[in-house]
This record gives structure tokens, C-alpha cells and sequence, in this order.
């Protein structure tokens, strides 16, 4: 059949007029068979329309972004495991909503101006950070300051403590401490033993409780803190024992294993400008745990600057 259907069949020897002539041209339709692909079609009074169009009738990159109407398409008409080639990605940033995977962005296409700070929220960093080359931070760092003018009691807190069996729960207002810390504790009054505890629980901001064996007893009791001028994922500082050598540094958030690298570093003035200071460790064997870093001075530092890298 042809393209067309002139709608009109002539008999042998019939004369062509201008009027039959002209019918043909006007009633003139088009056929199925004018059609080759899916672009176009041929409605039932035999005219064209626009068809399906596909990917194969559009060239590579016929679509512009002046062609497609800012509006027309949002977040619900593109599929969340839609491929969009970076070659495709306008620079401005993606809508909310879209996600491009990891793997299909190259370190180079994006940069500092694409991302906006508050997209990035902590954490940051989760365990060894890789690249060109294994990349490392600081996981925790602190000023102290042990002697606030000259006394190691600087920074104590003092409260009250009552024992029912093996707990003593301490009652100190904003002690800031919470569960796995290490506090010393000078009980001043009643019949509690003086040490270096680990926090069982805490309650609230005014409570917490510790492991203590011996027959009920209450009375007074004091933290022995050390202060803390500035700090990162270090919550509390307690000394250590009754001398004036090692301090404890509870950390905020656990560290991943207890092999971290302990930097430390103290002035002691006016006796001497010194490094005075470096990781406690019992024997051979280290300290610091999960929770907890361990500071070694051998003089009564001013300042002690530490820095925690794991």
C-alpha cells in the first residue's frame, strides 16, 4: 500500500478534470506506511501526529537546559536510582533530595565552593580516613591547667555520698561526669576508703554512682578534678592518685581501641622552661584504655597541652 490514499480510484479512460484533480489533493490522507519509527503517527482521519519519542529519535545532547522550563522537573519525577553521568551535572548544586552516589563523582569535580558547611555535620571522620595516603586526625586534645594558681585543688568539687551495699552514690552538683569515667574520691567524712573509682552510672547532672564495697555508710566527700582550660572529646580530668605526677583524661566519645599515640607537653616555670610531660604507663605496659588517657609530669607544669591521634 502507498504512503498515501488519494481516497479516489479512477476507471479506465476517465477524464482528469481540474475539479477531480483538486478533490484529490484536498482528500488526499496518509497511510500507516508513511510512518518509519515511533516519533510519528497517523491519527483515524489519516493525519500525522507526534508519536512516543524515545532516546533513539533523540540525538546526543539535542536537549538543552534553555529548552527544558525550570519547573517541569522536580525531585518526585526523577528516579532515586537514576544514573546521571557527571558529564550531565550542571554546576549548580544538586536539588534537595538528589543524591549522586560516591562512586560516580571524581574527587576532582567536586570542590570546596560545592559543598555548603551545613550540609557536613558531625561526625566528620569515623576511623582511619584514606586518600592518596592513609589520612589521620586528632581525635581529642586538652589545655589543663593542674595548678589554678599554684594549688593542685584548683578545681575540686565537693559534695555528699551515701552507701547501700556495694553502691555509693555521689551527690555533687554539675560533677559532668558519666558512665566508664575515673574520678578520685577523698571521702572527708563517714568510713568510705579514698581512690581512684570508675563511674557505674550517673543518674543526672548532680548524681552518679561508683563501685564500693563495706558497711552502709554516708557523709562528705570531694572530687579532686583537674581543671580544664580548653578541650576537644575530653570531657573530665582526675589526678590519678595522691602525689602530684599523673592525671586521668576521660574522653566524651570512647576512642576506637586504647593503641592510640599520646602527645604531651609541660612548662614548668619558674623552676625551668621544659618539656615536663608524656604518657603514663604502668612498668612496660601502657595505661590508656578506650575511655580514659593517661598523663605522666614530672614536675608541677603550669600547663599541660595534650594532643590524642588514632
Amino acid at each position: 500500500m502507498g504512503v498515501v490514499n488519494t481516497t479516489k480510484t479512477f476507471a479506465t479512460n476517465e477524464v482528469i478534470t481540474s475539479t477531480l484533480m483538486n478533490n484529490i489533493i484536498d482528500q488526499t490522507t496518509f497511510t500507516n506506511d508513511a510512518i518509519s519509527g515511533g516519533t510519528l503517527a497517523v491519527t483515524g482521519a489519516g493525519q500525522l501526529k507526534v508519536g512516543t519519542i524515545t532516546s533513539n529519535e533523540l540525538a546526543a545532547d539535542s536537549v538543552t537546559a534553555n529548552a527544558i522550563a525550570s519547573g517541569v522537573i522536580t525531585n518526585v519525577k526523577i528516579s532515586a536510582t537514576a544514573a546521571i553521568s557527571l558529564s550531565k551535572l550542571a554546576s549548580e548544586a544538586l536539588p534537595v533530595g538528589i543524591t549522586v552516589a560516591t562512586a560516580n563523582i571524581l574527587d576532582a569535580n567536586v570542590t570546596t565552593a560545592k559543598i555548603l558547611d551545613a550540609n557536613v555535620t558531625a561526625p566528620k571522620l569515623s576511623g582511619a580516613q584514606t586518600g592518596t595516603a592513609p589520612v589521620y586526625g586528632v581525635r581529642a586534645w586538652a589545655k589543663l591547667n593542674p595548678f589554678v594558681s599554684s594549688v593542685r585543688t584548683g578545681a575540686y568539687k565537693s559534695g555528699n555520698y551515701v552507701r547501700t551495699g556495694t553502691e555509693t552514690t555521689v551527690t555533687i552538683t554539675g560533677h559532668g561526669l558519666k558512665t566508664n569515667d575515673k574520678i578520685r574520691l577523698d571521702f572527708t567524712s563517714g568510713t568510705g576508703t579514698d581512690g581512684l573509682y570508675t563511674v557505674t552510672s550517673s543518674a543526672n547532672v548532680n548524681e552518679f554512682v561508683v563501685n564500693h564495697t563495706g558497711t552502709s555508710t554516708s557523709g562528705t566527700v570531694t572530687a579532686q578534678f583537674v581543671a580544664i582550660q580548653a578541650s576537644g572529646n575530653i570531657s573530665t580530668a582526675s589526678w590519678f592518685d595522691t602525689g602530684d605526677d599523673t592525671i586521668v583524661l576521660n574522653f566524651a566519645t570512647e576512642m576506637p581501641n586504647d593503641d592510640y599515640a599520646t602527645i604531651a607537653t609541660g612548662q614548668f616555670f619558674p623552676g625551668a622552661w621544659a618539656t615536663t610531660a608524656n604518657e603514663y604507663t604502668v612498668g612496660n605496659t601502657q595505661a590508656n584504655t578506650v575511655y580514659q588517657a593517661h598523663i605522666y609530669m614530672n614536675e608541677e607544669n603550669r600547663f599541660i597541652n595534650v594532643a590524642i591521634i588514632g
